[in-house]
Order: C-alpha cells, then structure tokens, then sequence
C-alpha cells in the first residue's frame, strides 16, 4: 500500500509537470539550472534527468523578443562508472517565444568525488563540463564548458552546497573566462520534503570583473521531494537582484535512477 502511494504521488508530479509545461511551451533561462551535490551516482547505476527552465521574465536590459518568454528543456544522461566517478551527457533543446524547437548543442561531463573512507570533515568533488552551444539558431556553435568544484556537508537536516564555477568560452564573440558561483541550502523534514533556497551569479570575466549593479545574481526559494530513492525531483522560482539578470524563472528538474 505504500508503495502504491509512492507510485501514485510520483506519477501526479509527473502529469502536472507536463501538463504545465505543454500549455506554456514558451523564456530566457539556463539550460540546467542546478547546484550539484558532492556525491557521484554509483557504480553501474545510470539516471535520466529532464531540466525544463521558464522564464516569466527576462533580463530588464533586453528588448524583445530577446527578453520575452522561451522555454529550455534538456535532457541529461549521467552514469557511474565506479563509486567516485561518473560521465554525464546534455542535449540542449529550446522553444523560442513564436513556438519554434531547436537544438543548442550537446556537453560532456566528467565528474569525480573524494572517496567516503578518506573521511574528509565535507563532501568534495569535480565536475567538468565541455561541448558546443548556442545562443539561438541564428547563431553559430562556440565551444563552451565549466570547471565546478563542488563543496557540500550536512549539520542535522541542514544541508548546505557551493558551487565555485568557472565558466568559459574558447571561441566566438562571447570568448571569455570568468566566475560564477552557485548556493543551496535545505532543511529537509522528516527524511521527505526538503525546503530551502538557492543562489545563481555571473561575476563577469576574469579580466574585468563587473560592477555589482551589473552582474547577474538570482535567489529564490526550492524545494526536493525524497518520496523514492529511484527518483529525483526539484523545483524552485528564482527572481533577479540586478537589472542583466533574468527577473523570473521557474526551473524544474525530474530524473529516474536505473541499475544498481
């Protein structure tokens, strides 16, 4: 009976989910909005994720249609090869704001985390991200990826995540190296429903690191539903603090554990 109830909730997520997202179909947001936790998935194990980012709102700086709604989906394929390493795989999909699909690219993503029985006082791990996007399909393809450190621990219920990143471009007109950090924390309540917050920046590049009123920096609130350890379910709204920032974005991201 409890697994039926588990079955039941899950799949009412789901429907709901969908259902939202097919009468909307149009933001400008991330393609994967996400603050990683330390541990990679284990060993023979595999997960599908679905990231499905809305924005209600775009950057205030940005006229239309650049700033009207889009809706980005993709599609991430992580598996684990041994109990501190993985591999993932993005395909990153787009609806522009007059209904039309596009692909935006693919990335690559290995990822490694300190073992459990080296005992460190924190969980610490990292990803690196590669592969090709765009901007629109009225663009060429750039080479683009990250390097994200991953620092995380947990006190009691409390969890806490950053997410140094380095984000770059090797190519194109938006070449550049530069620092964007990411933040969660959530309290989770009796092992099922966590409710906390998290934090997305883009300081700018290296070289010439922006004003604050000119940096992208969101905040909003999130919630984590732990009702199957197969599943994965994350959802959050996050509004901009500074005029280049997206001011209104729904993230949402489903994903199915298979294997081990």
């Amino acid at each position: 009976m409890r697994k039926q109830t588990k079955d039941t909730c899950i799949h009412l997520i789901l429907s709901v989910s969908l259902i939202f997202f097919s009468e909307i179909l149009v933001a400008q947001a991330e393609h994967e909005i996400q603050v990683y936790a330390s541990p990679t998935i284990q060993k023979k194990a595999t997960i599908f994720e679905l990231h499905t980012n809305y924005t209600f709102k775009g950057s205030k700086e940005l006229p239309e249609p650049k700033a009207a709604r889009f809706t980005n989906i993709s599609l991430e394929v992580t598996h684990g090869f041994t109990n501190s390493f993985e591999l993932g795989f993005y395909v990153f999909t787009s609806i522009d704001p007059t209904g039309h699909y596009g692909y935006y690219g693919s990335h690559i993503r290995p990822r490694v985390t300190v073992p459990g029985e080296w005992k460190w006082p924190f969980g610490a791990s990292l990803s690196v991200e590669f592969g090709m996007f765009r901007p629109s399909v009225d663009e060429d393809f750039f080479w683009e990826g990250e390097i994200r450190p991953i620092i995380d621990r947990s006190f009691g219920n409390l969890y806490l995540s950053l997410n140094p990143n380095v984000d770059f471009v090797l190519n194109g007109v938006y070449k550049h190296w530069g620092l964007s950090p990411q933040f969660k924390a959530v309290y989770t309540f009796r092992q099922k429903v966590g409710f906390g917050f998290e934090y997305y920046s883009s300081f700018g590049d290296f070289n010439a690191i922006k004003p604050l009123k000119e940096q992208e920096h969101l905040l909003g609130p999130a919630i984590d539903l732990y009702t199957d350890p197969k599943w994965e379910f994350n959802a959050g709204f996050l509004f901009g603090l500074t005029s280049p920032s997206n001011q209104q974005i729904l993230k949402l991201v489903i994903g199915r554990r298979i294997g081990a």
